[in-house]
């Protein structure tokens, strides 16, 4: 499992150094703010079309085949940024990163959990999906964290054009280590099945189990989870300048309150794990009751007018975002076959990107004129997410559902 963990870590420090300096460095190489906005366009959309069609590609081929041609586009476009500055070189980084980000979703997560099934059983799959959640938040934390002060130290070396270069450096430098790793440290679980029984389930994957009643309360969750996840982290950092007295205070706050975020998902993540070991039958309950909570918990960010508050209710957004997440995905992975567990976890984090695109397309719509502001987007969001834990009442505790 520590291979694992390293593996997991080093992938999600390789992207979280480059998140923050991305549209910075591109803008560096020549785009606007309006070229900015397509290229991020072309980015998502990218993402969205691939989810699922990288999540067949990883059943059929293998999960450690598609996590190392994740890797390796994220090289290839962390390359096409480093020495390319024309159009063409950054539409082809966008690709690069978005085939990067839809071929990992999935792939990683069901080669672990394969892994750790045929290791210690899926009784002890809340430990797996726990454990996950902390390498993840631990290697996308250190990674933003690290990626100012790297950013600082790269500034005055003059080989750089710019010197958010050197974050990109160190990403690459970062995948190639992660692709050697995984190619001497990970083999492929060895899942048999007859012919018959793959036919059965690549039928079933792409048509019945997408749209069963023990599968669809996942996807609407996903869907609900993504539009309010992306109306708060498009409009946390204006909302927090709005009710600071001053933009000194104000620009502190922002990183101290990112930081919060991730220590309390952490927190959350390690929470939910001790949880669901002492009280493993009770995972649809936790879903249920801290989907509430973190719901709840977003209505108090968006009333907050203060700087105190809000960051108390943010930091308890995340907390509860990762206590209600752990369960979640426990449940999920255990309801998926394991055959079809890389294509069906990409449905879900397809549900969760459409999720998002929509909250986008909402929230442009919904502030334009500047009648309605951010707090009554994020109330909206609020009341989405309770009307999507009505499915999964109705399936897992409504039915009886002992799980």
């Amino acid at each position: 499992m520590i291979r694992f963990g390293i593996i997991a870590i080093l992938s999600s420090f390789g992207l979280g150094i480059t998140l923050p300096v991305m549209n910075l460095l591109i803008l560096d190489k020549g785009a606007t703010l309006s070229t900015l906005a397509l290229f991020m366009g072309v980015y998502s959309v990218v993402i969205v079309t691939t989810e699922i069609p990288s999540g067949m590609f990883s059943d059929r081929f293998g999960r450690r085949m598609t996590f190392i041609v994740s890797k390796t586009m994220m090289l290839l476009g962390s390359l096409f940024l480093i020495f390319g500055s024309s159009t063409v070189s950054l539409i082809g980084a966008v690709l690069a990163l978005g085939l990067a980000r839809s071929f990992i979703s999935g792939s990683f997560e069901a080669l672990t959990v394969d892994w750790h099934n045929q290791e210690f059983g899926i009784d002890r799959l809340h430990r797996i999906t726990s454990h996950m959640a902390v390498w993840d938040t631990l290697g996308l934390s250190g990674g933003a964290l690290s990626s100012g002060f790297v950013t600082l130290a790269f500034q005055n070396l003059q080989p750089l054009e710019t010197p958010y270069l050197g974050n990109f450096w160190i990403s690459s430098v970062i995948q190639v280590l992660v692709i050697v790793l995984t190619l001497s440290w990970i083999k492929e679980p060895v899942l048999e099945s007859s012919p018959l029984e793959e036919a059965t389930q690549s039928k079933l994957g792409l048509v019945d189990l997408v749209r069963s009643r023990t599968l669809l309360p996942f996807f609407i969750l996903s869907f609900a989870f993504g539009f309010i996840l992306s109306s708060i982290e498009k409009y946390w950092q204006p909302r927090l300048l709005e009710i600071t007295d001053t933009d000194h205070t104000g620009v502190i706050l922002l990183g101290v309150i990112s930081f919060i975020g991730f220590m309390a998902a952490l927190g959350g993540s390690i929470l939910a794990g001790r949880l669901l070991h002492k009280h493993p039958k009770r995972s649809a309950i936790y879903v249920v009751v801290f989907k509430s909570i973190f719901a709840l918990s977003m209505v108090a960010v968006a009333l907050a007018t203060g700087p105190m508050v809000f960051t108390i209710a943010y930091g308890g957004f995340y907390l509860f975002l990762a206590i209600s997440q752990i369960p979640e995905q426990t449940l999920l992975n255990r309801e998926i076959p394991s055959r079809m567990r890389a294509s069906l976890l990409s449905v879900s984090s397809f549900s969760l990107q459409i999720g998002g695109l929509v909250s986008s397309l909402f929230a442009a719509i919904w502030l334009h004129n500047g009648k309605w502001g951010i707090p009554s987007l994020w109330l909206i969001a609020v009341i989405l997410t309770i009307i999507s834990i009505a499915p999964f009442i109705k399936v897992y505790l409504y039915r009886g559902f002992k799980l």
